[in-house]
């Protein structure tokens, strides 16, 4: 009991950030049918990033779909000065999950990895996760005798690093004292450290820890989820009805109870005494016997598939000859079927959830390093799903690159959710008699907020003006502070048109280059520039190079350029002003606003004589008593006429809203908005 105690103590607080709990994250937001995918290009064995968002097809169930947002999730190297600032709640640190990059799980099998095998793995583990998470990345880490909300997902692994170097001890398989660390349950019913029965238990508990720990990643976030399982596999073990006829070797007896000093009743279980009835001992034990694990196996992996978890299992030992010590006399050929039978496992989990397998190698570390460099940069693509049936189904997902010689991988699939889910996420039915949904304009501007990422180095967003297209390109602080943007850099971007369907005729892309000064965040283009742009829908793509740096940062996003008669544009820029920026109002592709700071919006318009209006909404598309005030100013660079929306943060809580401005002219009404979310 007391070395159960303490491997707890020295395990659990070291990645226990809090014990509250909050709910999970939808799998959708205000929009129930739109849909996020993460997608690896790869050729010869290295991730590609110089696609555009035309080099893919997207099918929902075979069916085209077209693509809403794109962008280059790019995996970066660590850097020790760059700035790491941690959650401090758990719901702080769930938000940190959404936006990260990559985010890792370490799973460490102690029931199925034996002493030698957990000091071997202390140092390849350090080293890799030193060379390899960067500071856009999430790592946790979890034992069986962990519950997956108690895992805490940080950019520090030092925590982590520490139990390794100091505990590395942690693995029990084989060892005579496994007993003391056991559930009082199993304890109480006192089988023997090589019992069947008590092997059968061990194994269960690790396929209900990895069964709760792929429901818990499902709602953290869509995107894809990794889970280095550091074991030496399992056998998997069928159901054996002559286990549930043996007797325990426990007997009923009479014990004194240590609070009142009286006889405890037989059929007491309580939880925390080592003592159970034969009655309750028989009945886990038949439990156990007719249980299949196999098939629990299998059923686990389909889950893990369909919640986008990778498993990466890695044997710790390295190059081994033998599976189980000499001193316990299990036969060769015994020992070597088992052995390849653990293997077996192993290499299927790898492969049916799209993950890679480390075994048979004394070069761990090395091996890691290639696990952690085939999950590099990737795409996150976003599109609304042309089947809005909310009936809870499984929708496959598959991804398609026109490039020749590539090895394309993607989210396999999604749960559409159901209407029960969908209304507790704030999406309104439409039904006879019941509360009208928000404007799909509302629903839209709320939809945009969802790619947006916590830390991405580079963020842009774009609007359609008559003939124009204008952005807003903002880098992100964190990259800013990179030694190779100290002198500046280059902003090259082109709004480039979209092919039509059962057209030959494409329009001309327009580029056009920009210098970015030292220091320099945020840079506002205008299309108008150049020659005026065609009606029609543009992919807008922003490649920045540093000026000491060769590789550029590539983001796109999309835009869509009116009719000739159109007089308003198709959305609305941000701007910010706040203690990061003084008096001065400065353009933001970033959804996330605090308190204290002011938001404007703009919108182009053609000509003049417009009368506005604007006002702030909830998430439920219902109006708030905040003043938004309207004005119309002209751009001085291009003589472009905007209208402009201007509101104060102060009295809003935290949680997402939508800026909407309705501007007349002429007898004629347009409303453009723009969804953003307070944080604290």
């Amino acid at each position: 009991m007391r070395l159960r105690l303490l491997l707890i103590g020295l395990f659990v607080p070291t990645f226990v950030l809090a014990q509250q709990q909050d709910a999970q994250l939808p799998r959708f937001r205000a929009g129930a049918n739109l849909v996020r995918a993460d997608v690896y290009v790869s050729k010869d064995g290295a991730a590609l990033t110089d696609l555009k968002a035309e080099d893919f097809e997207v099918y929902e169930d075979d069916k085209p779909q077209k693509v809403e947002s794109f962008e280059l999730v790019a995996a970066r190297p660590p850097n020790p000065q760059s700035e790491r600032v941690e959650p401090t709640t758990v719901r702080d640190m769930r938000q940190e999950v959404v936006d990260a990059s990559r985010v890792f799980t370490l799973y460490f099998d102690r029931y199925f990895v034996n002493l030698s095998g957990s000091f071997r793995a202390r140092k390849p583990i350090v080293e890799t996760l030193d060379r390899v998470i960067g500071p856009d990345d999430l790592v946790g880490a979890m034992s069986p005798l962990m519950a997956p909300t108690q895992v805490t997902y940080s950019k520090r692994t030092r925590s982590i690093e520490t139990f390794l170097t100091e505990h590395w001890y942690w693995g029990e398989r084989f060892r005579d004292n496994t007993l003391s660390t056991e559930d009082p349950a199993v304890r109480g019913c006192m089988w023997g450290p090589n019992s069947p029965i008590l092997k059968k238990y061990r194994e269960q508990q690790t396929l209900d820890a990895l069964s709760s720990l792929v429901d818990h990643l499902d709602g953290l976030r869509p995107e894809r989820k990794f889970v280095m399982v550091f074991t030496e596999g399992w056998p998997l073990y069928r159901p054996d009805q002559t286990l549930a006829g043996k007797e325990p070797p426990i007997t009923d007896r009479p014990v004194v109870d240590p609070r009142t000093g009286g006889l405890q009743r037989p059929e007491t279980t309580e939880v925390g005494t080592p003592f159970r009835t034969l009655e309750s001992c028989q009945r886990m034990q038949s439990m156990l016997a007719f249980a299949d694990h196999d098939m629990e196996f299998r059923l686990l992996l389909q889950r893990a598939n369909r919640a986008n978890v990778s498993f990466y299992p890695i044997d710790p030992r390295g190059l081994v000859a033998f599976d189980t010590p000499i001193e316990l006399g299990v036969p060769v050929s015994a020992d070597a079927a088992g052995l390849r039978n653990h293997y077996e496992a192993m290499r299927d989990m790898a492969a049916q959830t799209d993950g890679n397998v480390v075994l048979n190698t004394n070069d761990v570390a090395g091996a890691m390093k290639k696990v952690f460099a085939d999950v590099g940069s990737y795409y996150l693509l976003g599109y609304y799903s042309t089947n809005q049936k909310l009936d809870g189904r499984f929708r496959r997902i598959r991804v398609e690159v026109k490039r020749d010689d590539v090895d394309v991988r993607n989210r396999p699939g999604y749960l559409a959710p159901t209407e029960a889910e969908a209304r507790a996420a704030g999406v309104a039915i439409n039904r006879p008699g019941a509360k009208p949904s928000p404007p799909p304009t509302v629903t839209r501007a709320l939809d945009a907020i969802a790619p947006a990422r916590g830390f991405l180095p580079v963020r842009v967003q774009a609007i359609g003006g008559r003939n124009s297209i204008r952005a807003v390109v903002e880098l992100d602080a964190t990259t800013l502070k990179q030694p190779e943007w100290m002198s500046g850099g280059t902003l090259k971007l082109t709004f480039e048109p979209e092919r039509q369907v059962g057209t030959s005729m494409t329009q001309p892309s327009q580029t056009m280059t920009v210098a970015i000064d030292p220091g320099q965040r945020s840079i506002v283009v205008n299309g108008a520039a150049g020659e005026p742009l065609a009606p029609g829908r543009y992919s807008v793509r922003a490649e920045l190079t540093a000026r000491n740096a060769r590789q550029p940062i590539q983001i796109t996003t999309f835009a869509t350029v009116p009719a000739d008669a159109a007089e308003v544009g198709t959305g609305l820029l941000a701007l910010r002003r706040g203690p990061s920026t003084g008096l001065a109002y400065v353009g933001t592709a970033d959804p996330r606003f605090r308190r204290t700071e002011r938001l404007r919006v703009e919108v182009p318009l053609a000509g003049e004589a417009f009368t506005g209006t604007g006002r702030l909404l909830t998430r439920e598309g219902q109006a708030t008593p905040l003043n938004v005030t309207f004005t119309t100013r002209t751009d001085e660079g291009n003589k472009q006429q905007l209208g402009v929306g201007e509101v104060v943060l102060a009295p809003l809580a935290e949680g997402e809203y939508v800026l909407e401005l309705s501007l007349a002219k002429n007898g004629k009404t347009d409303v453009v908005s723009y969804g953003f979310r307070i944080v604290p």
